[in-house]
């Protein structure tokens, strides 16, 4: 929903605003009703912005609104640009505005930079030229005005009541702070709402998000509305040289004269100070909030350092919550100032809280894509589209995977929605433009590259990444020159709202900066998609798809297809398609074209790795089920090892070794199906783990460490406790050494070694293995391993007792099993979810734990330990009345209609289900 905004009209601007309208009646709604030189007024009878009722515009009463001018009973709105409708009585403007737009949106499209001044202009004087600057569309969804999410933070809420309530003996100070999209508006607002429940009065606010409009901004925003309806009686306990420093900045004090000559800033801070004093006073204590403090204007800031240094002798908690960025204005002195200021910093949530948030429809693999992207941060959490799981782009339809740098180069997939993130609305055109060109080129990039996509000067550039910085969208990449987004998905989203046209005009420019600054895995990227490439750039295509099949697979197929459409098709591209299209979870179409080269690959085709080749379509096969062929595939190689044969043949120890480790990784996956799984084979793992032994190591740590672990494993399964605790030694020893960006090339060595901690009993080492794989395997996009390490995780949560972590992995295997191959899994992940699912209803299901909150818990054993109502309120610090209503409702909820018989029900459930022992 859209609401006017009377922001359009600087203080500076007011006079001769008035002075150039043209006034006439128009009786219709929304009906232009004055005109301004570059601007239009629209007629938005009782559209209230902010206040309790409807009425005129802004946070005003009596005729005034917010920002210090009279209204008449139809309120004047300037807004700048074309004007956009909404829904009724609700008005947007700026340069081609959609009708979706936000509030933010409208100053931030009304502007643009002007050269040579530090701070964006509020006028359309920049020329865009060809580039213009793309819409500045709703980034995040419809999620982004609806309020924040509804996570968990009672620990945090817990504190801040508690500090609440040592506020009744002395004024108390709160700094909350985190990172964009954490939570802190949400935790707020649950503040205000207990704290006006409990009948505190509460005078809440935030700084502007489109820049310091007036002084005390955000000071204004909060204690406007308390002063508008205040009585007589407290101006003149203030006095009336107060009252006019008040009306100096307050707009709801205008009608008493505001203080000749400048505004004393000073002198206002202490008015405001006991104007605090007397509110809290007269009305049992007060709630003061600052929120986006990181966006106050100056004076609103050192308003804040003069109440922590001079706090008022009344019942006052002050909250002021910032981003944790280092480019804000931050009052960091204020903890410096007085013992009576609390810190207070949001983490990031873990995926157990955030799974709640994600709808049932959204499949597991899905729910793990999201909450990945999301990296514990509730406002980067949307739904996956369709609840299938996100594809890649240019991929044939049907649900996919995408890794983590698949968002950071290239045309990103399309990501979930519904999410916030970083608030976008507030950037100037410079700054907007600036985060388009960046999301266009990719993570990370060079200034100058970002400065020849968006065709701007690099000076210009580098001010609209001092923006960026400081809204917490892009950060310093390490030491040297460049910059990052600071979230891939961010990036992602940037990229779709900055206009499919822009991107097509600029994605030339793209590639040719990004070929001048020699960036050759970016620019590689781009090159997928281009129309004519050359030569060289074919090579470029082929150097980026070798070295980033493992961290990119699914862009690594789109590579080589680009390939093989310009240049043809060639045995060594194939096969490293086919090892792409493995590791994405795509075995059978890897398998198709295992067999359509198969042949010219055994008759001695110079440069191919042929036991590369043999190794990576045995585990085709082996993500297949096919078991027989892979184990007659994997012998007839073993027996060409010896180091004769014509060229392309398996060759030399390492070959030989090379094989043999996939032997016995084949032995170990038939060990896991019944029966030795569908062709009916018996592996014997005993001997294929002696031949792997016998063959010893190879010099490659990483090649050491995975053999390492398949003989942990194989040794488990053989009970060779000892020896398999010998080898887990030293593969963990190793694994610390080695592990890095060529980790990726063998993750399915966390996999082996899971399976021999939890063959050994120690199910808690063995999480550790499983999960570090199957989050490797999440940010790299390899599918073809995220049913196995799934499985493997949700058996060992299940065994340390994580019930609901056992079930939410065990059903990601179950559905990657149907999805990226190892089929079979998929009946055993659904048995352990069904068990863990039902060990979890055992511990928590149709007990009184079960159907009441936290706080009804704490009150019931109280009551349960003969503690009356008025004992109960004294002891959790809240009120008698609070206590009788959460009693009237744990009656209702278990069925209960007196104390004793809550006791006598919360007793028999400790003693049932050992609460008390948890």
């Amino acid at each position: 929903m859209l609401f006017p905004v009377a922001t359009f009209v600087p203080p500076r601007d007011r006079d001769s605003a008035r002075a150039n309208a043209t006034e006439r009646e128009s009786p219709a709604r929304g009906a232009p009703v004055g005109v301004f030189p570059g601007c239009v007024l629209v007629d938005a009878p009782g559209a209230g912005c902010g206040g309790e009722k409807a009425g005129p515009v802004g946070n005003g009463s009596g005729g005034r609104s917010s920002w210090g001018f009279s209204v008449a009973p139809r309120a004047f709105v300037r807004l700048r640009g074309p004007v956009v409708r909404g829904s009724p009585g609700h008005y947007a403007a700026g340069r081609d505005l959609p009708s979706y737009f936000l509030p933010g949106n409208l100053w931030t499209a009304a502007r643009a930079w002007v050269p040579g001044r530090d701070e964006p202009a509020f006028r359309d004087s920049y020329s865009l030229g060809e580039a213009g600057v793309p819409e500045a569309a709703s980034v995040f969804g419809a999620a982004a005005g609806a309020g924040g999410p509804s996570v968990s933070r009672s620990h945090e809420l817990d504190l801040l009541r508690q500090w609440l309530r040592l506020s009744r003996d002395s004024a108390q100070f709160v700094r909350l702070s985190g990172e964009p999209g954490v939570g802190k508006s949400h935790l707020l607002r649950r503040l205000t709402r207990s704290a006006r429940r409990d009948g505190w009065v509460v005078a809440a606010g935030r700084a502007p998000r489109t820049g310091a409009g007036r002084p005390f901004d955000a000071v204004v925003d909060a204690l406007d509305d308390l002063l508008a309806r205040a009585d007589g009686s407290l101006f003149e306990r203030l006095g009336e040289t107060a009252t006019r420093h008040l009306a100096s900045v307050f707009p709801a004090l205008g009608t008493y004269g505001a203080a000749s000559g400048p505004v004393d800033h000073y002198a206002v801070s202490r008015a405001v100070r006991a104007v605090l004093g007397h509110l809290a006073r007269e009305g049992g204590g007060l709630l003061f909030v600052v929120d986006d403090a990181h966006r106050a204007c100056p004076h609103a800031v050192e308003f804040l350092e003069h109440l922590v240094r001079h706090p008022p002798d009344a019942p006052v908690l002050t909250v002021l919550a910032h981003r944790s960025v280092p480019a804000g204005r931050h009052p960091t002195g204020l903890t410096e100032a007085s013992d009576d200021v609390h810190q207070l910093r949001l983490s990031r949530l873990p995926d157990e809280s955030l799974r709640a948030l994600l709808p049932a429809r959204v499949g597991p693999v899905a729910a793990a894509v999201a909450l990945r992207d999301a990296a514990g941060v509730p406002g980067l959490l949307g739904t996956p589209p369709d609840g299938a799981g996100p594809c890649p782009v240019g991929a044939e339809p049907g649900p996919g995977l995408y890794g983590v740098l698949e968002l950071a180069l290239g045309v990103p997939p399309l990501v979930a929605s519904g999410a916030r993130g970083p608030d976008l609305h507030c950037l100037s055109s410079l700054g907007w433009r600036t985060a388009c060109a960046a999301a266009l080129v990719g993570d990370p990039f060079l200034p100058e590259v970002v400065a020849g996509t968006a065709v701007l000067p690099l000076p210009d550039v580098l001010r609209g990444l001092d923006e960026l910085y400081a809204e917490g969208v892009v950060v310093p990449d390490g030491p040297g020159r460049r910059f990052r987004f600071v979230r891939p998905v961010v990036r992602a989203r940037v990229h779709h709202a900055s206009g499919a046209g822009w991107r097509h005009a600029a994605r030339d420019r793209a590639v040719a900066a990004l070929r001048a600054a020699g960036d050759t895995f970016a620019l590689a990227a781009h090159l997928v998609h281009a129309d004519d490439p050359t030569a060289d750039d074919l090579r470029t295509l082929a150097v980026a798809a070798r070295s980033g099949v493992f961290r990119q697979p699914g862009r690594t197929v789109l590579a080589l297809r680009r390939i093989v459409a310009v240049a043809g098709d060639s045995p060594e591209s194939s096969l490293l398609r086919a090892k792409a299209l493995v590791l994405a979870g795509r075995p059978g179409e890897a398998e198709r074209v295992h067999a359509g080269v198969w042949q010219r690959v055994t008759a001695g085709c110079p440069g191919v790795d042929v036991v590369d080749a043999v190794v990576w379509r045995a585990r085709a096969l082996r993500s297949l089920g096919r078991f027989a062929q892979a184990d007659a595939l994997l012998g007839a190689a073993g027996a060409s090892g010896a180091g004769e044969g014509p060229p392309g043949r398996v060759a030399g120890a390492s070959g030989a070794a090379a094989v043999r480790a996939e032997r016995l990784a084949l032995a170990l996956e038939r060990g896991q199906v019944p029966g030795g799984g569908p062709d009916g084979a018996v592996a014997d793992p005993g001997g294929v783990r002696d031949a792997v032994a016998e063959g010893g190591p190879g010099d490659d740590p990483y090649v050491r460490v995975h053999e390492g672990a398949l003989l942990a494993a194989a040794d488990a399964v053989a009970g060779r406790a000892g020896a398999a605790r010998a080898a887990l030694d030293r593969a963990d020893r190793l694994l610390d050494a080695v592990e890095g960006a060529r980790m990726a090339g063998w993750l399915e060595t966390y996999r082996w070694l899971g399976e021999a901690e939890l063959r050994l009993g120690r199910a808690h080492r063995a999480a550790v293995f499983f999960g570090r794989g199957f989050d490797a395997a999440l940010r790299f996009g390899q599918g073809y391993l995220l049913a196995p390490l799934a499985f493997g995780l949700g058996r060992a949560l299940l065994h340390t007792g994580e019930t609901d972590s056992a079930a939410f992995h065990s059903g990601i295997a179950a559905d990657a099993a149907g999805r990226y191959g190892y089929h079979w899994l998929a009946p055993a992940a659904e048995a352990v979810s069904l068990k863990a699912t039902r060990s979890s209803e055992d511990h928590s299901g149709t007990t009184p734990l079960s159907v009441i909150s936290t706080r009804e818990r704490e009150i019931a054993e109280l009551v349960g330990a003969g503690y009356t109502n008025q004992r109960i309120a004294s002891r959790l610090g809240i009120s008698t009345k609070t206590v009788e209503t959460h009693m009237s409702r744990m009656f209702k909820k278990l069925g209960v209609n007196s104390r004793a018989a809550l006791a006598h029900t919360m007793g028999r459930d400790s003693q049932e289900h050992g609460f008390h022992d948890r």
